[in-house]
């Protein structure tokens, strides 16, 4: 069988939802403002965040690019070389950092210990060590023509295009650490173990102790761009885009709205 990464074009048939369904799904959603800040800065957020997204790899997409599925995974010896840090990880890590999160309030109230509840409640999560990478377009499109040399990976993206689902090749991922910050004056001896043992039993069991801070999930990934274009037949006459914005589902519809 021939292999797919030659990128060319599909006429994807895409579902549209009417706006009005559309709105109400994403009116209902629970806010949520650290994947919110990750997408206000392109980033798919991946939840929870996790070490399985290296950029390389192809994913099946939904029809409204909320959910990945990885198809056919990039081996971690494959990126060495080809992956590079971004020279948008500064602006990225400013953009970040201008928001602070609050931890679940729902848990906070529940904490029995009133000094605990209110250390709880002063508590925010920042993300630290913030990395972008990232692989050039024509780099994406010789690992994709490796992958297709896998009859496995072949088969999978095949059976996905011919029933007209996106099929995506990650290009840039958002990689950092956790850490989590008082709002006050936390430098007295002992405060940091007390901080770390009350997050470790009420919050996020993985917290521990390094340099001095209460730090947790040590360079994961917390977010994903996909290329701007997503794989297709040879044959076909476009490609489509992404499906991560109703505009995109649209013109992918409706390929006569792209030259407007």
């Amino acid at each position: 069988m021939r292999p797919l990464a030659k990128w060319g074009a599909l006429v994807a048939i895409v579902s549209i939802a009417p706006l009005a369904f559309v709105a109400a799904i994403y009116l209902h959603k629970p806010p949520n403002r650290l994947n919110e800040a990750i997408s206000a800065i392109g980033f798919h957020p991946i939840t929870p965040p996790m070490l399985l997204r290296a950029p390389g790899s192809i994913y099946h997409v939904s029809a409204n690019g909320q959910d990945y599925d990885m198809l056919c995974e990039v081996s971690p010896d494959r990126l060495v070389g080809v992956t590079r840090s971004s020279a948008s990880t500064t602006q990225v890590t400013s953009e970040l950092r201008r928001a602070q999160y609050a931890l679940d309030s729902k848990i906070v109230h529940s904490i029995q210990s009133r000094t605990d509840a209110q250390l709880a409640e002063s508590l925010r999560l920042e993300l630290d060590d913030v990395q972008v990478l990232e692989i050039s377009l024509e780099e994406l499109a010789i690992i994709a023509d490796e992958l297709f040399q896998r009859e496995s990976c072949d088969r999978e993206v095949r059976r996905y295009l011919e029933n007209g689902e996106y099929v995506c090749q990650g290009q840039r991922v958002l990689k950092a650490s956790t850490r989590y910050v008082a709002a006050y004056d936390n430098t007295a001896a002992g405060s940091v173990e007390h901080t770390t043992d009350l997050i470790r039993n009420h919050f996020d069991p993985t917290v521990s102790v390094q340099g001095g801070q209460s730090v947790s999930g040590a360079n994961l990934y917390f977010g994903m761009r996909l290329a701007p274009r997503c794989l297709a037949f040879r044959d076909a006459k476009r490609q489509p885009r992404p499906p991560l914005s109703l505009w995109n589902r649209l013109v992918n519809h409706f390929p006569s709205l792209e030259f407007l």
